[in-house]
């Protein structure tokens, strides 16, 4: 015992035995945390620029739109359920319920206000009210599908949520001063267990309709006959979609994009919508496709085209099969609601109940002089483009333009997705041409394909290729010296990809909201500057953006922003991420049916009466989704980022469908 005390001190606390199991977790204590350094950043100097970016040895080379992050292993799972002390025995699991700010002194009932972070943010746990603690209890003691299955009492869903999704359970844990526990980790850790079981999927897939320790709804209940058009099949649309079906009504999915059809050995149903018999996933690894060659199946709305290769996709194939072979259920891609069907054409063909789960709204555009010149665009649009043509596929025809440098606008999580995936796409980009070019100059000649260019676009080609050929020529050294070929740092002499934000980092609500996405951000090679508040585009004698024009903002630490300098940012690629504004555009087409309380749908209860909104707290007092309700008591209803609650992040759209779908049962 001595000498095992001793070895531990040494491994937990000396520099060669720290070192020695540094990639271990049983010698590894908890850090203290300090909210102004959670990211371990140093200043570099871009012009007259200071940016951020990470402290030496925490590069991280990109290969491409592989999955950026497999998450942590058995052993790291069950050390997270091991360092959460199971508070719900204390009745203060305020990673689930939120953390209070204090009880009243004569023990009152009522509502107990929550604390606040450091920056301001409401710490009111999972939106989800996930029972975190019992399920790491199960988890601890060896019991992964009652683990599992405690999960899909308030998360059925689960496959939507985990790592490098949601951290509002974190940042509530009882661990304030220290590291918190990584319950996004440990939760999908044990989703991706049960997963690999034999029937693995089937066995998750019946614990969401059958889960014995549901008490409220342990199955599904017989069918109403009430029909449900949800309109919107991202995260809020499908976890309605599941809430209804378990609740007896048939439901109808529509959603804007194209869903591409699932082979019907695998969902059960054939293009011409008949069911058929399917076979059971015996081996999860079977419905695994590596996300660079993956097909953008169109289904999961933001979940498909927002979220970046940080979080695994193919999750949204489990969520789709949860839903796509229920008899109950259809989904149709392609369909605008307000065009392709109206809200009077679902009722009047025998819809019982509209829901809206459409998502977000237009990007906010910024009015700057230029601001439509070629190499601008929001970054909503650029991701779209990136996802949903197959741009980023080394094998695809399709191409959406991006130079070097690039500045990206904005401080939020959509503003980190950007700078990272213009990054990551560029290298693809360029390697693509000149592969391209090499085959057309071997098959016509080098003066044949090079005629018809204009001045710009010769620019530019001679700009891809010698990148092209810098990038081929790395390529070719690593693989003689056996090491990884190291892109990033040619990228960065090209002028990179900075992030351009009007506060500090720490103000940034990207780091506020989840840090951990800035650190990965930076570990890719990106840059972050602080107080730039765009003014205008300059251009180039093409017209093409050339720079962005920034004001320079210190703050002395009295609150106001003062400005000290003009400068400007070199850019070719100027990509905009100033947040989305709510998707009303119903109300405008169709101010019958769609009224509008400020910038969103109004919201009315049960009864009819005008309610005034929650705003961003994802926990009402008492949930209310209903728009309209025709006379002969048929509604409308509204969910995810459509919702003044419950709008922000996909767990918190998962929320709204959560609390939701109970008013609806009840219309």
């Amino acid at each position: 015992i001595d000498l095992a005390m001793r070895y531990a001190a040494w491994a937990a606390h000396m520099p060669d035995g720290r070192a020695a199991h540094r990639d271990g977790v049983l010698f590894r204590g908890p850090r203290k945390i300090d909210a102004t350094k959670l990211v371990p950043i140093v200043p570099v100097k871009r012009g007259e620029v200071t940016a951020f970016t990470l402290a030496p040895g925490h590069a991280r080379e990109r290969a491409g739109f592989a999955l950026t992050d497999h998450g942590t292993d058995l052993v790291g799972g069950l050390d997270q359920a091991h360092y959460c002390i199971w508070c719900h025995e204390q009745g203060k699991d305020s990673c689930a319920r939120g953390l209070p700010e204090k009880k009243p002194a004569d023990g009152a009932p009522g509502d107990v206000p929550f604390k606040k972070s450091p920056f301001n943010v409401t710490l009111a746990g999972c939106p989800l009210e996930e029972r975190i603690s019992e399920f790491h209890k199960l988890r601890a003691e060896g019991v992964p599908l009652g683990a599992l299955a405690m999960i899909c009492i308030d998360n059925p869903m689960v496959a939507a949520t985990g790592h490098r999704i949601c951290n509002d359970c974190m940042k509530s844990c009882i661990y304030q001063k220290q590291d918190p526990v990584d319950i996004p980790q440990s939760e999908t850790r044990v989703l991706k267990d049960v997963l690999a079981l034999p029937y693995g999927f089937e066995i998750y897939s019946l614990l969401t309709r059958w889960n014995p320790l549901d008490l409220r709804r342990p199955v599904p209940r017989e069918a109403t006959g009430k029909r449900v058009l949800v309109v919107g099949q991202g995260p809020a649309g499908f976890t309605l979609a599941h809430h209804l079906m378990n609740d007896g009504h048939t439901v109808v999915a529509v959603d804007g994009l194209k869903i591409e059809p699932l082979d019907p050995m695998l969902s059960g149903i054939t293009l011409a919508g008949e069911r058929v018999p399917f076979a059971p996933v015996r081996d999860f690894d079977s419905l695994i496709e590596p996300l660079g060659d993956r097909v953008l199946a169109g289904f999961g709305g933001v979940a498909e085209y927002g979220i970046t290769v940080r979080w695994d996709k193919n999750f949204l194939k489990v969520i789709r099969l949860l839903l796509e072979r229920r008899s109950q259920f259809a989904l149709y891609g392609g369909v605008r609601f307000g065009g392709t069907i109206t809200v009077d054409d679902a009722f009047a063909a025998g819809f019982d109940h509209v829901a809206l789960a459409a998502g977000a709204g237009k990007p906010t555009v910024l009015e700057l002089p230029n601001g439509l010149a070629n190499g601008v665009r929001t970054a909503s649009d650029f991701l779209m483009a990136l996802q949903l043509t197959g741009a980023a596929k080394a094998d695809s025809l399709a191409e959406t333009l991006v130079r070097l440098p690039v500045v990206v606008g904005g401080g939020g999580l959509t503003a980190i997705d950007t700078a990272t995936e213009s990054l990551a796409y560029y290298p693809i980009q360029v390697e693509k041409f000149l592969k391209r070019y090499e085959a057309l100059v071997a098959e016509h000649g080098r003066e044949a394909v090079e005629r018809s260019w204009s001045q710009e676009e010769r620019a530019i080609a001679e700009e891809f290729l010698s990148h092209a050929y810098a990038i081929r020529s790395e390529r070719d050294e690593a693989a003689t010296e056996a090491r990884e070929a190291r892109i990033v740092p040619l990228l960065q002499s090209w002028g990179g990809a900075t992030i351009a934000y009007r506060r500090l980092l720490v103000d940034s609500p990207s780091y506020t909201l989840n840090h951990e996405e800035v650190e990965k951000a930076l570990e890719e090679g990106i840059w972050f500057g602080e107080g730039l508040t765009p003014l205008a585009i300059e251009v180039d004698a093409h017209g093409h953006a050339a720079g962005l024009k920034v004001s320079q903002h210190h703050n002395d630490g009295d609150g106001v922003w003062h400005e000290y300098g003009r400068t400007t940012l070199p850019a070719r690629t100027i990509l905009i991420a100033a947040g989305t504004q709510p998707n009303t555009v119903l109300a405008r087409e169709d101010a019958d049916h769609f009224g509008l309380d400020g910038k969103y749908f109004r919201l009315l209860d049960e009864d009819g009466r005008p309610v005034k909104p929650v705003r961003g707290l994802a926990k009402p007092e008492k949930p209310a989704v209903l728009t309209s309700i025709r006379d002969d008591g048929r509604a409308t209803s509204f969910f995810g980022d459509l919702h003044p609650s419950f709008h922000g992040n996909v767990v918190k759209a998962m929320a709204s469908a959560k609390q939701g779908y109970g008013i609806v049962t009840r219309r």
